[in-house]
């Protein structure tokens, strides 16, 4: 019999353990013979006590801190042998020729038109928000602030960062979090939950919390889930007994880093649309991720009551790929546009993005760019020369590696420590006049 099946089918873990599931059984069992180091650390994880901590947790008891640590860790670990294992079953695609797509332009150094539309992140040519959105953004982030589990203001409490997004966004959160957590700038009361998950695009995300949603959206987002061929049931690592599992997921994330959703103050969030040709060619397929981004804002804010700034980023490039994969040029490329015109759409006015109570009913946080993180393939992007040459990516040529979620975390800490109203909660010193 081979070594993973005998792994795999003890029988005394699951007769004694009967709740937990096969994946995580896997897992204890290959760690009883193999002791697994820390994600962190040098320390071997102790599968006995990861193994009852584990339990308790799903039994609802309350950890204390030290607990809590210890059991992510574990939970960290579990997640990465699962990216190990999804990546070493990736088909292997030959690499997609780059001449294909020599023509495009980040959006930020657009000088010509687009298929109708212009260049920089906010339009016309800019690549900062308008002066009223910008001093909007200094209100709303200025109001985030260290809070206990009630979300009152306590010298003691923290600030709750979520990520949202698909496979990319979560391989990137966890080396964006793995550098932030060790970065002595960030303030220790900013905590950092990785929320993305692999295979749950946009419209997953949306469709799984439209029940906070109108009767005519949840009817949309039904029929867009059929045509782009998207599961509604029976996910793969899915929480058993759970078929709209994206919130629910997030949720157990947020609690085993021992916060409250009313800690929750500040989101990025990555999204596409996945195998978007059913959606129609630019400028419909961006339309409707504008769409479906839209309706998870509104979502994680009645989710989220305290959620006060949600930054963006658009795809990095797919261009390696080739033009049938899950995720091709030019809808990668594209989708910026959508992100784009989520972004105005709130600086217009659009109620559905309202976030501030005098203008009626709050439905959203505060929208803005992050940091935009596409760049022609091999061509140095004119602003920072940032580049995105095959070796940057996994062999399905799709998924970044360890260099490319390096660039991310080098572009996302950059930006949250030096933009000027974000660096005040990521560090946590006071804002200079």
């Amino acid at each position: 019999m081979k070594l993973r099946n005998l792994l795999c089918a003890p029988l005394f873990l699951r007769s004694a353990m009967p709740r937990l599931s096969r994946p995580l059984l896997c897992f204890l069992a290959a760690t009883a013979l193999f002791p697994l180091r820390a994600v962190e650390d040098n320390t071997p994880i102790d599968v006995q006590r990861g193994r009852a901590l584990m339990q308790r947790w799903k039994n609802g008891d309350k950890l204390n801190d030290e607990e809590q640590a210890y059991l992510e860790r574990v939970k960290q670990e579990i997640r990465k042998r699962s990216l190990q294992k999804a990546s070493a079953m990736s088909p292997v695609t030959p690499p997609a020729n780059p001449a294909e797509w020599d023509s495009l332009v980040p959006i930020t150094e657009m000088t010509a038109p687009y298929k109708g539309e212009d260049g920089g992140l906010y339009g016309g040519g800019r690549n900062e928000p308008p002066e009223a959105h910008r001093a909007a953004y200094a209100r709303e982030a200025a109001r985030i602030r260290p809070l206990d589990a009630k979300g009152e203001p306590a010298a003691d409490g923290k600030i709750g960062f979520i990520t949202i997004g698909f496979s990319n966004t979560n391989l990137e959160s966890e080396d964006f979090k793995r550098a932030a957590d060790a970065d002595p700038q960030k303030s220790k009361q900013l905590i950092i939950v990785n929320g993305a998950i692999g295979s749950r695009s946009a419209v997953m995300w949306a469709y799984d919390g439209a029940d906070a949603l109108p009767k005519p959206e949840q009817d949309r987002l039904d029929k867009e889930m059929d045509l782009v061929g998207m599961p509604k049931k029976g996910r793969k690592s899915a929480q058993p007994g759970v078929d709209k599992d994206t919130w629910p997921t997030l949720e157990q994330r947020i609690a085993a880093a021992g916060l409250s959703d009313l800690q929750v103050q500040v989101l990025w969030m990555k999204h596409v649309e996945a195998h978007p040709r059913p959606l129609g060619d630019f400028p419909a397929h961006a339309r409707t991720l504008q769409a479906d981004m839209t309706d998870i804002l509104v979502i994680a804010k009645k989710r989220f009551p305290n959620l006060r700034v949600a930054y963006l980023s658009s795809r990095t490039y797919a261009g390696w790929s080739g033009p049938n994969s899950g995720s091709p040029e030019p809808f990668a490329y594209e989708s910026g546009f959508g992100t784009r015109w989520l972004v105005q759409a709130q600086i217009k006015g659009d109620p559905e993005l309202n976030f501030d109570p005098a203008h009626g009913e709050v439905k959203a946080p505060l929208v803005l760019w992050g940091p935009y993180l596409w760049a022609n393939g091999d061509t140095p992007r004119k602003l920072d020369g940032l580049t995105w040459p095959v070796n940057h990516f996994r062999e399905d040529h799709l998924h970044p590696n360890a260099e490319g979620c390096s660039e991310i975390t080098k572009l996302l800490l950059g930006f949250f420590k030096t933009d000027t109203e974000a660096a005040r909660w990521f560090t946590g010193r006071p804002r200079t006049q």
